[in-house]
């Protein structure tokens, strides 16, 4: 891990850092909240399954868009200005989305959105990468424990407005509005990327492909975001309809998982400190599996729940290890190298759920569960199943921190 730069000093830096959290808070509380509200608008606009899934899908489209354009303006203007204008446009589609009246105007503000939530993801990860580079010790499993974090706030504070009457305009724009006041303050107070040799700020690098290393974090990111969307989807489905337990016990297991993966989060750097990021990896993909093992093969509800427990704690640091290693990639840059495994990975969080779906017409949904502790085993042997093919042993020790 690199020493922090002599530019910044510390007290500056601790700033930064909390500042950057606050806007993965920000990126969080946004999305837990128009989550909570998507049900609301099926009923608003007395939507079918069939329509809201044209909603979801603009939503994706739109991020996947803007990811590698996002990169791509890092490396040109820097993750500090690049995070700035994506916050405020982020907050923004937040508001407007509270405005949608009809099917038509939903698919496109979720879109909008969607393309908000694609760029702000890159440009603060990106930031991420900066900040820790110059707090010289890991910190990345930090800021996506504040995503995490901010996801079940919005989530919970998203509910507790619709218990007492709220509706999806009111909520949404009380939520962009004290989103806005939170990304104010944080803004100003995030960090420039510099050369570490001159303290000068960094030239943008040349566009180049994405070379071996790098494609195989992207596909370690493909599987493990895969086994996050599968859950997120389809875990209270599985504990309600195979398992048995009410609606209430379902949600109440979907929240354990969201718990537990938090909670992995938050402790991933103290972690990262102290064990190899390609030992992470291989731990993290083999507790995926052994969790979803239990949930599968003994089906009551305190094994299951468990079991989802093990899996959130598997998931949890599978993204901040590849972001981060991702982010020190030393041919690309960090803009260009997060968006290209960001949008990878976030193909594979996509297909998850329809993949589960689709085999469980077939083999039954505990069958097609157990897809997601495949994908778990191929993030634990992925080293092994993707060599790496760095120009020397000092280029792969840097990148994915062996």
């Amino acid at each position: 891990m690199a020493h922090p730069d002599n530019t910044f000093n510390r007290t500056g830096i601790k700033r930064a850092r909390w500042a950057l959290a606050m806007l993965f808070v920000v990126d969080g509380v946004g999305f837990g909240t128009w989550a909570s509200h998507v049900p609301v608008f099926q009923q608003l606009l007395h939507l079918e399954n069939g329509s809201l899934t044209f909603v979801l899908v603009s939503l994706i489209i739109g991020a996947i868009i803007t990811m590698p354009i996002t990169g791509h303006l890092i490396e040109h203007y820097g993750s500090r200005r690049v995070a700035r204008v994506t916050t405020v446009v982020y907050v923004l589609m937040v508001a407007l989305l509270a405005q949608a009246s009809n099917l038509f105007f939903l698919i496109l503000f979720a879109g909008m959105y969607g393309a908000a939530k694609g760029a702000i993801d890159v440009a603060i990860n990106a930031q991420a990468v900066t900040v820790e580079k110059q707090y010289g010790q890991p910190i990345m499993s930090f800021f996506q424990g504040c995503w995490s974090a901010g996801g079940l706030f919005g989530a919970g504070a998203a509910s507790l407005m619709l218990q007492r009457g709220g509706t999806a305009r009111f909520d949404l724009s009380l939520t962009a509005g004290v989103l806005a006041l939170c990304g104010l303050w944080a803004m100003p107070l995030l960090v420039s990327e510099t050369d570490r040799t001159t303290g000068k700020p960094r030239k943008p690098a040349k566009f180049m492909w994405p070379d071996a290393v790098l494609l195989r974090l992207a596909v370690l990111a493909f599987f493990g975001l895969m086994a996050e969307g599968a859950i997120g989807d389809w875990a209270s489905v599985y504990l309600h309809s195979n398992v048995g337990v009410t609606l209430s016990l379902a949600a109440a297991g979907y929240a354990a998982y969201a718990i537990a993966m938090a909670a992995g989060r938050f402790s991933g750097d103290w972690l990262a400190q102290r064990v190899s990021s390609r030992n992470i990896l291989h731990g993290s993909g083999f507790l995926i599996a052994l969790g979803m093992a239990c949930a599968l093969l003994i089906p009551s509800w305190w094994p299951a729940v468990g079991g989802l427990m093990l899996t959130g704690i598997g998931i949890a640091n599978i993204v901040p290890i590849i972001w981060g290693a991702a982010g020190r990639d030393t041919r690309m840059g960090a803009g260009p190298a997060i968006s290209t495994v960001t949008t990878i990975g976030y193909c594979g969080f996509l297909m998850g759920p329809p993949v589960i779906g689709s085999l469980s017409v077939v083999i039954g949904l505990r069958a097609a569960m157990a897809v997601i502790a495949i994908a778990g085993l191929i993030v634990a042997v992925g080293p092994v199943l993707f060599p790496i093919e760095a120009t020397s042993r000092e280029e792969e020790r840097q990148v994915i921190g062996v």
